[in-house]
């Protein structure tokens, strides 16, 4: 920084020194200023370091994510609008999710090497594509009352012909490829931009953008129907890649492939909002006025200097693991399980938790549970309100995230999910099976999925994406997120694929009644064996990994080191 002191100013220090506020070198100094000029330089500093860059570019990544939420809610509003209720629905709705899986498997290979901000500008191209063919099969729909081979037919209904269901396919498959790169790319991103303070809430950010995408799946589709929507879907896509091509790249990014100098620019900008170099900053003498006084710019080399460290470290720590297959090798009791076997087995677990709990069984097919519950409310309305309780649910949690931490919101989200669906059970049981008359608690179908979809996004929902990064090292990161959200689309599929099939054959109430099963279990499982991390740096985390150290620990650190 420039000294306003005229006597000439002393040599200046290295370029990778430790700026004097950051050391023991100015309280040495203290005795030679007065307190309230320290004070001022403080305040200064503290000045200069921004949040909002961060939460923009987070923002910004996640408005794919956006899109990628109207992916799963589209079947609600359009399988019943289409009357696809039968196995050619059951494909349309659960294709989505193999897409997907197959997004998630391509990303986390070629973040490693493309980088995360070109891998996400780059799925504009199949977004729009996707969306553009549901448009073109829903523009020419002519339904027709058919039962031959060669269309998709309920008896009774209006159906759809061949071509035009495979254009459907051919849509949900691209839109699904692009949701799933998206689960894995944008918190990877998030995660690296952000510091230890507000990583939780940034995290959040992936979740709510799905919730909105979902809100506005039913809202759009239900009201104006699918070809709006899937044309609104489209053109959000090509917003969202204008957006975030003004966005920097992943600093940590740069810094593993040796690009320093756009890594200082990028990571410059995300703490200050500027990317104007930092004048050096010269030792000072008693006659000196401190550093950083009457100016509100950050130096962020040491920072940089520490994802440096970590990039060495990540580095030589793979090699000596073995990647991917040392990890393999330790969870299957060849050698000892490493930090890294470890967080991808929580970071698993936690992902196959989360959609084994129904969540998305439910969110595909909103209205056609709401049509077998004979409830109150219209079922579009039904999901509607369901949708806005989603988003709402989805702000609490990033109000709670750095408050509350992680591994509570996981276990209150957990076992109250499981209670939700303990009533929903009771009724499907007294209504369907019992055959009683419970007009007067026709309002209960509701209430219980609001509040199943309100805790599961305080918890379930956001948390296992967001540990998701947080667990993973930088050298397994890219695999890792790639690995767990595949897992994650995978049992999607399944449960899409298989959620009519249950409802039909063994009835609503046992298959509410295993989805609460899972949810009580999965409680149990973040109550005993995850850990906080709430507030963590990287090291900090591996270092709890590495000790099996399992209990919360709520101790807020915040240095240079702490971007994930």
């Amino acid at each position: 920084m420039n000294h306003s002191n005229h006597a000439a100013p002393p040599a200046a220090a290295p370029a990778n020194a430790v700026p004097p506020r950051l050391s023991g070198e100015r309280r040495n100094s203290a005795a030679k200023w007065s307190l309230s000029t320290i004070a001022e330089a403080d305040r200064a500093a503290i000045l200069g370091k921004k949040k909002w860059p961060q939460h923009v570019a987070a923002l910004a990544a996640t408005l794919t994510s956006l899109v990628g939420g109207a992916v799963l809610g589209w079947t609600s509003p359009v399988l019943d609008e289409l009357h696809l209720m039968g196995p050619s629905g059951s494909w349309v709705a659960s294709l989505a999710p193999l897409g997907a899986l197959g997004g998630a498997a391509l990303s986390g290979w070629l973040a490693r090497w493309a980088g995360r901000k070109p891998l996400i500008l780059a799925l504009v191209i199949p977004n729009v594509a996707g969306w553009s063919v549901l448009v073109a099969a829903s523009g020419n729909v002519s339904p027709s009352l058919c039962h031959s081979p060669g269309c998709a037919s309920r008896a009774g209904f209006e159906v759809l012909v061949a071509p035009q269901i495979d254009m459907l396919y051919a849509g949900r498959l691209l839109t699904g490829l692009c949701a799933g790169a998206a689960t894995v790319l944008v918190p990877m991103y998030s995660a690296e931009i952000s510091e230890p303070a507000i990583r939780g809430t940034i995290g959040v950010y992936l979740d709510l953008s799905l919730t909105v995408g979902i809100l506005m799946a039913y809202v759009v589709g239900g009201l104006a129907g699918q070809v709006y929507l899937s044309g609104l879907c489209g053109a959000l896509s090509l917003v969202a890649a204008i957006t975030f091509f003004f966005m920097p790249e992943s600093p940590q990014f740069l810094v593993v492939k040796g690009r320093r100098a756009e890594a200082e620019d990028a990571l410059r900008w995300l703490r200050t909002g500027s990317s104007a170099p930092t004048p050096k900053v010269a030792k000072y003498s008693s006659a000196a006025t401190p550093p950083f006084a009457g100016s509100h710019r950050v130096d962020v080399s040491a920072e940089l200097d520490a994802m440096t460290r970590l990039a060495v470290e990540s580095e030589e720590r793979e090699r000596a693991s073995g990647g991917i297959l040392g990890a393999v090798r330790g969870l299957c009791g060849e050698g000892s399980v490493s930090p890294t076997s470890r967080a991808v087995v929580l970071v698993v677990m936690l992902m196959a938790l989360q959609q084994l709990s129904g969540i998305d069984a439910i969110i595909f097919f909103l209205q056609s549970i709401f049509k077998k519950s004979d409830s109150s409310l219209e079922p579009m309305h039904s999901t509607i309100v369901v949708g806005s309780v989603q988003v709402a649910a989805t702000l609490v949690a990033a109000l709670l995230v750095e408050r509350a931490g992680r591994r509570l919101l996981l276990g209150v989200s957990g076992s109250l999910m499981a209670a939700s669906l303990a009533a929903l059970l009771v009724y499907f049981l007294f209504h369907k099976e019992l055959d009683v008359d419970l007009n007067a608690f026709s309002w209960l179908p509701v209430s219980c999925l609001s509040a199943f979809v309100f805790v599961y996004c305080i918890g379930f929902g956001p948390l296992p994406f967001l540990m998701m990064a947080e667990f993973l090292p930088l050298e397994a990161r890219s695999w890792g997120c790639g690995l767990a959200a595949c897992v994650n689309w995978s049992l999607m599929f399944v449960v899409v694929r298989v959620f009519n099939l249950l409802m039909n054959n063994i009835g609503e109430a046992a298959t509410f009644g295993i989805f609460c099963a899972i949810c009580i279990l999965g409680t149990l499982f973040v109550l005993t064996l995850v850990p906080e991390t709430q507030g963590k740096t990287p090291a900090e985390i591996r270092q709890y990994l590495q000790d099996r150290e399992i209990h919360t620990v709520t101790r807020r650190v915040s240095t240079p080191g702490g971007v994930v």
